[in-house]
């Protein structure tokens, strides 16, 4: 076992107080993007999402969620497979379900990303919840199914409150701050066999004079891990449905 797989177990199955509050650091939300950030230092291609500029100025669905974003990254990758065998993969992401297939791996509590297609994770519907972290059941993390049409594209939303973390029901009435987010899912079938699989994520900061500092300060912190944990995540991805479509054929 190297260096870093051993150091990865003992934070998986950590021994004493001290074990435990470094296991509690490295799976929060500030921990997790601190570790994509480095990993996209070490790997400044991560850093950068690869589309073109017509795909950037491109309408995809689930634009219309969020208006006049104060940011917006696009992410894409091309993968050796048609787009019913790569949704699967795509509809059981989550904490506490498939995971997020990235390069971290902790970032599903420390459980490893599925390898397979878990047939109970296929049945995603609109309105359906999708944990983004082990805190989910309180509130603190949630993405929730704005709209899908399977094999074409998945789009979650969630609206947030800066500060805290919580989660804002799409019924609250929006008067306090709150991070209006939505993540569209967009496969494209640009010859047979082979997938173009779009990602976009719009981010708008609602509330207070105070918040546009920290929507900058966050658009740097959380932007740049946020491009690694993306790309990693969709190198994941490719390299499943490749791998089960090699396997079928």
């Amino acid at each position: 076992m190297d260096t870093s797989s051993a150091l990865w177990e003992r934070i998986r199955q950590p021994r004493g107080p001290l074990g435990r509050a470094a296991r509690r650091a490295v799976v929060s939300a500030p921990g997790i993007y601190a570790a994509y950030l480095v990993h996209g230092l070490r790997n400044p291609k991560l850093l950068r999402p690869g589309v073109t500029a017509s795909e950037r100025a491109e309408a995809l669905p689930g634009d219309e969620i969020v208006l006049r974003p104060d940011w917006t990254t696009n992410f894409a990758v091309d993968i050796a497979a048609p787009p019913d065998k790569v949704w699967p993969w795509l509809v059981q992401i989550g904490y506490g379900r498939a995971g997020w297939y990235t390069w971290f791996p902790m970032d599903n509590g420390g459980v490893p990303s599925a390898e397979v297609i878990v047939p109970a994770l296929q049945t995603l519907a609109v309105g359906d919840v999708i944990p983004d972290g082990a805190r989910a059941a309180e509130g603190f993390g949630v993405w929730r199914v704005h709209t899908l049409e399977r094999p074409r594209w998945l789009v979650l939303h969630s609206r947030r409150n800066p500060v805290t973390g919580r989660e804002i029901p799409p019924s609250g009435d929006g008067r306090d701050a709150f991070i209006d987010c939505s993540w569209a899912f967009v496969l494209v079938e640009n010859m047979p066999g082979q997938t173009r699989l779009r990602v976009r994520v719009r981010v708008r900061f609602h509330g207070k004079v105070w918040i546009a500092p920290v929507a900058r300060a966050a658009r740097i912190l959380f932007g740049l891990g946020d491009n690694v944990m993306e790309n990693t995540m969709l190198a994941g991805i490719r390299a499943r449905a490749e791998r089960a479509a090699m396997a079928s054929a």
